[in-house]
């Protein structure tokens, strides 16, 4: 019995090369997978970190929206030990890049310019946060938008394994004594709202220690009231073993634009 013979008409071949589109999107997709890897291969949480803000920021929905991108900046680093990582930078040099560039974010989009302060002291990386940013005069309560900063700042600090002192600071004018009847306690009340914020946003207490300075650690002569107002804060400090710790200006911080 004969073979039937094939048809030799066939239809066009509009699809052969479609193909290479799937092949396309594979070969991206594994090439992000290993940027991916090897973003975060040897470096633990510090450069999760950056990671993850950096594709928090690409995708930001104020993007989608319409408004205006928010950026990250590197901000500029103080000089810290002479001992350097495999990708040429220090811990504490990481930490800070990545500590300011989310802060500066949420400062511009909440426009607390000048207010919130990133840099280094002898301890390691100080978080200055103004008073009038957290606490009525006199109060150390903490409402819903303070408590929004404080979550901002847990939320970055949180996956780092470091200890964190809370400080707090006044000026050298006594409180009204309706609730607190000197700046010891004033002070130390304030850093007890912050660590206790904190841990109610998953903060591992073990690591979190408060510390009420009065007004025995200004960073200007209280002399007038810009200087006051300078020196009534919240520190938030992400410590580091003294062999370790930069050697930098406590008193100057970089400020956010």
């Amino acid at each position: 019995m004969a073979r039937r013979k094939r048809s030799q008409a066939q239809g066009p071949h509009d699809n052969e090369e479609r193909w290479l589109l799937t092949y396309a999107d594979m070969i991206t997709l594994l090439m992000v997978l290993f940027v991916v890897m090897y973003a975060i291969s040897n470096t633990d949480v510090r450069k999760f970190i950056i990671l993850a803000k950096s594709v928090s920021a690409a995708f930001n929905a104020d993007v989608m929206q319409g408004q205006q991108a928010l950026t990250i900046n590197d901000g500029q680093d103080s000089s810290v030990q002479q001992e350097k990582s495999a990708a040429g930078t220090t811990p504490v040099q990481s930490d800070l890049r990545a500590i300011k560039a989310a802060l500066e974010d949420y400062a511009i989009g909440q426009g607390l310019g000048g207010e919130v302060e990133v840099g280094i002291a002898p301890q390691g990386i100080v978080i200055r946060l103004n008073d009038a940013l957290l606490f009525s005069s006199g109060r150390a309560h903490l409402d819903d938008h303070a408590l929004n900063l404080v979550k901002q700042v847990a939320n970055i600090i949180r996956p780092l394994p470091n200890q964190v002192r809370i400080e707090g600071n006044t000026d050298d004018q006594a409180p009204d004594g309706v609730l607190y009847t000197s700046n010891w306690d004033l002070s130390s009340a304030r850093a007890l709202a912050v660590l206790k914020a904190m841990v109610d946003m998953d903060m591992d207490p073990s690591r979190l220690s408060g510390l009420g300075n009065a007004q025995y650690s200004p960073l200007k002569p209280n002399v007038d009231d810009a200087s006051r107002a300078k020196n009534r804060r919240v520190d938030i400090v992400v410590l580091y073993p003294v062999d370790s710790s930069p050697q930098a200006n406590p008193m100057a911080l970089p400020s956010f634009p």
